[in-house]
């Protein structure tokens, strides 16, 4: 059982229940509550999962091996489906690519084209020199050995123009950008296990690796729940709103048209 696993290698790295509690800042009542596999103390299934992301981070454990085995103890179904969509994507990854077909097919097609380029090279030179050659005998024939007489030299009067006087060129500010209902654009600097809700049902849920950049949209709000605050930043409707929170820190945070809505207090509520 995931929590027998847990509390095997904190008893391994001779280390309490108080410092865990220490090192993640997770009540040792759910530390406890894990570790015994009694998950209906807990504020609720998202918290639970990053509670145990923490907890196995801190042991140095794989974090994401860890929330898939509870999710495979509570969500079977779930984890089949999962498993399966991996799988399939692995049998495309894995199709061979076609290889391009040669330029020549044989040598004896590379010469002949070689031949035919070589003849138009030679037809164009020869057509160049007709055409000089019979551009010398023009000139030599018509030209003519009489000065050409002097033309006087004409008097002409110019009016100095009044410089135009050029009209200011108007420039429109660029339009703000608008956007209907929610637009959140989320980049990561660490790993971080996230779940989005677009308008109340679940759109995402997983881990964004360091340097990801994903958008999100919904028509009413767009709630986010992150189990490492200080690695992802949110950028909505345009406006940069800057990290989540701390490092290890578990943040849920509601977005709708008219800005930012806290959800933090939920949190403290169930506690």
């Amino acid at each position: 059982m995931l929590g027998d696993m847990l509390r095997a290698e904190r008893e391994r790295q001779n280390l309490t229940i108080k410092d865990i509690e220490k090192g993640t800042s997770i009540r040792a009542l759910y530390i406890e509550c894990i570790e015994n596999g009694d998950y209906s103390q807990l504020p609720g299934e998202v918290y639970t999962k990053g509670f145990i992301r923490n907890y196995a981070n801190f042991l140095k454990m794989d974090a994401d091996a860890i929330v898939k085995r509870f999710t495979e103890e509570n969500h079977p179904e779930q984890a089949a489906a999962q498993a399966a969509k991996e799988a399939e994507q692995a049998a495309v990854e894995e199709k061979p690519v076609a290889k391009a077909a040669p330029a020549f097919s044989t040598g004896k097609d590379f010469r002949q084209r070689v031949e035919s380029s070589h003849k138009r090279q030679n037809t164009f030179l020869l057509v160049a020199l007709v055409v000089l050659v019979a551009a010398g005998g023009f000139f030599l024939l018509s030209g003519d050995d009489s000065p050409a007489p002097k033309k006087a030299p004409q008097t002409t009067t110019q009016t100095a123009k009044a410089p135009k006087t050029e009209k200011p060129v108007e420039t429109k500010a660029p339009a703000e950008k608008k956007v209907e209902g929610v637009e959140v654009v989320a980049k990561t600097t660490g790993s971080c296990w996230t779940q989005v809700k677009a308008d109340g049902k679940v759109i995402y849920e997983g881990t964004l690796e360091k340097g990801k950049t994903e958008t999100w949209k919904g028509k009413e709000s767009v709630i986010i729940t992150a189990g490492n605050a200080g690695a992802i930043a949110f950028n909505v409707n345009g406006k940069d709103l800057g990290k989540a929170g701390e490092i290890g820190e578990v943040t849920e945070k509601t977005f709708t048209p008219e800005g930012e809505k806290s959800a933090d207090s939920k949190k403290d509520s169930k506690k």
